[in-house]
């Protein structure tokens, strides 16, 4: 995997380097995350905890790629491989819920209530009659020229 620097950035008030990078990983697929942390940690002589890979953008049909990094100086960050296992783990527990039979499943419906009868109707106000009267300006009929 081949590695060049784009552009290197330093930023103290956070502490860490930003690094633009290009990456051509030779034919095989997207590197991971986990992957590049690695690689990375031993490109630029840091621990691997002080990595962190923000986006992976490949090019299409083409093994190649930009990648944007930041080198931290005291942050740890969590090393994307024990991330990974752990969610693997996590997993298999979720799938082995216990199900509950059919039968006890349905839900009975409630009765739907009873409409109100007649003699409780429901009493609008009246609304006051408006008269509207039409009115039409009168326009002034043109005179044929003869």
């Amino acid at each position: 995997m081949d590695i060049k620097i784009i552009s290197e950035k330093e930023n103290p008030l956070l502490k860490r380097r930003e690094v633009l990078a290009s990456i051509d990983y030779q034919g095989g697929p997207t590197p991971s995350k986990a992957d590049l942390q690695k690689t990375l940690a031993d490109h630029f002589k840091v621990n691997i905890n002080n990595v962190e890979i923000s986006k992976i953008m490949s090019e299409i049909g083409i093994s190649k790629g930009k990648i944007w990094i930041k080198i931290w100086q005291e942050k740890n960050v969590p090393i994307y491989a024990e991330i990974k296992k752990e969610k693997e783990k996590e997993e298999p527990k979720e799938e082995k819920r216990e199900e509950v039979p059919k039968e006890e499943k349905s839900v009975e419906k409630p009765e739907a209530p009873k409409p109100e009868t007649e003699s409780k109707e429901k009493i609008e106000p009246e609304k006051p009659a408006v008269e509207k009267e039409e009115t039409r300006p009168e326009t002034p009929k043109e005179e044929k020229k003869e």
